[in-house]
């Protein structure tokens, strides 16, 4: 971790691509405010000059806002295993509301491997599609809920360049949502869909559940090998609290709430599936809980498959 901008991906480091993300974000905070100086030249005085500065100045100061709010956020890994389910989870995920699901008010969460691509926007109006590797979410002073996915830009580092610095992470657009309202535009497949929103909701809703983040322990983080700012004396390691999220380590005979499967002289699998869980005051609101496979019928019943054989033709 030599270099700044290159560390190890891994969840002790979490707290080290944070800080660096954040350092970065505040360089590029200061390139602008030189917009904010004394001018000289034809606009020097001018009304259009002082609407250009208000206008970056408010841009600051929202800049400024999210990076404070990035500094101050829960930190979540997902493990390999764990990505996959939450992927497979989201493509089946019903009507969900954030505000129910968010397990902090601000988080970083980052993926152990990517969770998919997202969309990273250059000049003149251009995109790619880059590796989607995490997302930052905090909720605005004016109650909007903010999301940023990242990416590590591993195949492209060049995509940094115009901005001047180095990171980990880099955020690649922004998308806010009302996290009062039901999230229905995944799930109706409406023009108003992100593909990364309702796999965080996944994400979200699976963090809440205790048999999928039963175990927290603390382990020694990553040792920085700069100096702390002002001192020639090496970074302290740093604490990181791991919180497990892992799918259950054996399938269940019946999920809870289900009965035993008397009836049946052959025991089945029942697919994976959400299933709205009353929730809020007077449980008028509803919480997906995500059921894992299981076997369905009686104890010692012959298990039946059916086996598919899918062929692919031109």
């Amino acid at each position: 971790m030599g270099n700044r901008g290159t560390v190890t991906w891994a969840a002790t480091s979490v707290p080290e691509i944070r800080r660096q993300w954040c350092a970065a974000l505040d360089s590029v905070a200061a390139q602008h405010a030189e917009g904010l100086k004394p001018q000289t030249g034809s606009l020097a005085g001018t009304r259009r000059l002082a609407r250009m500065q208000d206008s970056l100045a408010k841009t600051l100061e929202a800049m400024a806002a999210e990076t404070e709010a990035l500094r101050a956020a829960q930190l979540y890994w997902v493990s390999r295993d764990m990505t996959t389910t939450v992927v497979e989870a989201a493509a089946t995920l019903p009507e969900w509301t954030p505000a129910v699901a968010v397990p902090a008010p601000a988080g970083l969460l980052c993926w152990a491997r990517p969770a998919g691509t997202c969309s990273f926007a250059q000049g003149g109006g251009a995109s790619t599609d880059v590796a989607w590797d995490a997302l930052f979410w905090f909720t605005r002073a004016d109650g909007v809920m903010q999301l940023t996915p990242a990416s590590r830009l591993s195949k492209d580092r060049d995509l940094l360049a115009p901005f001047n610095v180095a990171s980990p992470l880099w955020g690649t657009q922004t998308v806010v949502l009302n996290p009062q309202a039901i999230r229905t535009e995944e799930s109706t497949k409406s023009t108003d869909a992100h593909q990364f929103v309702s796999i965080l909701g996944a994400a979200w809703l699976l963090m809440g559940q205790k048999n999928f983040a039963d175990t927290t322990r603390t382990v020694p983080g990553t040792i920085a090998d700069r100096p702390a700012p002002g001192t020639r004396a090496p970074r302290p390691p740093q604490t990181v609290t791991l919180v497990d999220i892992r799918r259950p380590s054996s399938a269940r005979e019946k999920p809870e709430g289900k009965g035993s499967g008397h009836g049946y002289d052959h025991r089945f699998w029942v697919a994976s599936h959400w299933r709205d869980q009353p929730w809020g005051p007077n449980n008028s609101q509803r919480k997906p809980k995500f059921i894992e496979a299981y076997l369905k019928g009686p104890e010692g019943a012959p298990l039946k498959t059916h086996d598919k054989v899918r062929v692919l033709r031109h």
